[in-house]
């Protein structure tokens, strides 16, 4: 077993064929954004639309390709260690990314 640092990137919603940042989801506990956060301050200035607005939407008709390249984007931005995809009940999925990854004592 393993314990994990995670932080919540997004998500995609089949209904609405588009990607969630997790910063602009007030679902979504506080504590668990600032990664989100950091992504669109660089997004904003970079001039990167994808990572500064809220909705990002499925154009290229590959949803789970969308919901990983953004959150490949966040991995990287914040130097984490990688990412985990769950499956949502509506379809899409929710995307965290794994600041750090310990053996459970």
């Amino acid at each position: 077993k393993v314990v994990a640092h995670i932080q919540i990137a997004g998500s995609t919603s089949a209904k609405a064929d588009n990607w969630l940042w997790a910063w602009a989801n007030s679902n979504l506990p506080g504590d668990l954004l600032s990664d989100a956060k950091l992504v669109r301050s660089f997004g904003e200035e970079k001039g990167i639309d994808e990572l500064a607005q809220a909705y990002v939407l499925d154009v290229a008709d590959d949803l789970e390709a969308l919901g990983w390249g953004l959150t490949g984007a966040m991995v990287r931005i914040c130097n984490a260690l990688g990412a985990y995809r769950s499956p949502r009940g509506e379809g899409g999925g929710l995307y965290l990314i794994l600041k750090s990854v310990n053996w459970a004592s």
